[in-house]
């Protein structure tokens, strides 16, 4: 079906039932800052006298006495041609030349001074070539909605407008579209794996560390980033979509200078890439934000059918019997600032063959499946070593699964090996769930009777002789034990000597009555000390 409408300038206008929304995208209309700006290159002295200056300039008209102006054109008329008539007319727009007295216009016109050598003709043919430009601009936004790769096209047709280049990344920092690269410019890095290109991990990591730009996450419309870490001003514009940020819009002041109008041209080019993530779902990258979600509302239990389970793993061309490996990564200093977290996934995914990383619960999740390239987990953990090292992450890292089912098991592992381990205090970034297994059972075994209840009475008579006494019979215990009896490298341990150990066996068998030549009280006393170790508060 074809629909004809008439835009705002009279076209007529040709379109499908299936770009309808051409006719919802209103024309770009300019206002005063925006044809100042235009005149730069060419007059010294122009200037805006205005209380406000909205976009709603539609074109350029002569102005002629006692005809009826309308608010959406600027009317260019001489200084010498003024008088005390124009306080009638309210709430419009005039390009004045030359200087003269702006006191007979209404306090609600907008004027547009401008001064200098330029003929009537010569002004007359900037302004109207500003507002072709502009239009000419708007067009083709339009028309680029309707193809195959609106970003492209929309973003080749604003160069001209901003004169610097132009692009824009999405929440991964992968690039949607640069269609200008220059001198100066960051160099952006081939992803593999993606075979699209992304920011280098070198600058997100800046990004991460840099307070200005955590606090540009949250703005709305245009904004200026200043030339402090760059050393170039960005003008840019988050993206957002439904209150979620998707990512960002981005001009570099490497060519000429940001102007005012700049900002206006924007959020206008703004507001059709927001349309185009709606339409085109652009920022969908790497097995796409659907698996994503498939794995957030499987690992919290929301998904449980098994056909919704098995159609996914078609979908991503695995099989339910693979081996599967489950990361959880927690930076040391956890926070809100997870936009900056969120750029390390796709750096991420570039450096495991089959894998994929998503933000869960204030942390990062990352599933491998270590079939794809018959890897192991020491695979994919040297494989991340840089990442985790540059932006200070610990990781958690599950057992081997051989079944897809398993995976909300397999992240349950990770954390609880990624808690385990900071609790231990140990000075590594890795815990695999495996070192851990006994500090898991023991500490699943005190979920229904307390620690201090499953702790052998026998422990709790050694740690009150210690306290009375100021001895340290309950640390020999623990250390003769954990040594499996050998007094010597016990003795070692405790900085005493052998006669001294033997004299603190005596004690310690006098007062908790333990047979230690018995395998099961052995056993049986070396769960209590970790249990007891469960009890002390984790260090972070």
């Amino acid at each position: 079906q074809i629909k004809l409408y008439f835009s705002r300038t009279g076209e007529l206008i040709l379109t499908n039932t299936d770009n309808i929304f051409f006719e919802q995208q209103t024309g770009f209309h300019l206002n005063l800052q925006i044809l100042a700006d235009d005149f730069a290159d060419n007059v010294s002295d122009v200037s805006v006298f205005c209380r406000e200056d909205p976009l709603t300039l539609d074109g350029l008209r002569i102005y002629q006495p006692n005809k009826l102006l309308r608010h959406n054109f600027l009317y260019l008329v001489f200084s010498r041609e003024l008088s005390e008539d124009f306080a009638k007319h309210e709430n419009c727009a005039f390009a004045v030349l030359d200087s003269g007295d702006l006191s007979c216009f209404s306090d609600t016109c907008r004027i547009l001074l401008i001064k200098g050598t330029l003929s009537f003709s010569e002004v007359f043919n900037q302004l109207q070539q500003t507002f072709e430009k502009y239009y000419t601009w708007s067009s083709q936004l339009q028309l680029a909605l309707g193809n195959v790769n609106p970003l492209d096209e929309m973003l080749e047709a604003s160069l001209n407008i901003f004169h610097n280049p132009v692009f824009a990344h999405d929440t991964n920092f992968y690039i949607l579209s640069s269609p200008r690269h220059v001198d100066g410019m960051s160099e952006w890095v081939h992803d593999k794996r993606t075979e699209r290109l992304i920011a280098p991990l070198s600058l997100i990591q800046d990004f991460k560390l840099d307070s200005e730009y955590q606090q540009t996450l949250t703005t709305k419309g245009a904004q200026i980033y200043s030339a402090e870490m760059r050393g170039y001003r960005i003008l840019y514009m988050n993206l957002w979509v439904n209150g979620k940020y998707q990512g960002r819009l981005c001009v570099d002041e490497l060519q000429t200078e940001l102007l005012p109008g700049h900002f206006f041209a924007l959020e206008y080019l703004g507001s059709f890439i927001e349309l185009c993530i709606k339409r085109h779902n652009l920022f969908q990258i790497s097995m796409g934000n659907d698996a994503r979600q498939f794995f957030i509302d499987y690992l919290s239990g929301s998904i449980t059918e098994l056909q919704t389970i098995t159609d996914q793993i078609q979908y991503l061309n695995w099989n339910r019997h693979d081996r599967y490996l489950l990361l959880r990564m927690e930076t040391q200093q956890q926070d809100d600032r997870m936009h900056s977290s969120i750029a390390t996934l796709g750096h991420i995914e570039a450096q495991i063959p089959e894998g994929l990383a998503f933000m869960y619960q204030q942390g990062i999740v990352v599933i491998v499946n270590l079939s794809f390239n018959h890897s192991s987990a020491s695979d994919v953990i040297s494989s991340l070593a840089i990442i985790i090292r540059e932006s200070l992450f610990k990781i958690g890292v599950s057992s081997e699964m051989q079944d897809f089912l398993h995976i909300p098991q397999g992240y349950t592992q990770a954390v609880a090996a990624l808690r385990l381990g900071k609790k231990s205090q140990s000075m590594i970034w890795c815990y695999r769930f495996d070192d851990y297994l006994l500090e898991y059972i023991l500490s699943q075994s005190s979920h229904q009777i307390s620690p201090e209840l499953l702790v052998s009475s026998r422990l709790d008579a050694l740690i009150n002789y210690d306290r009375e006494n100021k001895t340290e019979l309950y640390r020999t215990l623990q250390v003769y034990l954990e040594h499996e009896r050998n007094s010597l490298q016990t003795a070692k341990t405790l900085f005493i000597h052998r006669s001294s150990l033997v004299y603190r066996l005596e004690r310690i068998q006098k007062i908790t009555k333990i047979d230690l030549d018995n395998p099961r009280n052995r056993l049986l006393l070396q769960i209590c000390f970790l249990l007891i170790q469960e009890k002390e508060p984790a260090s972070d």
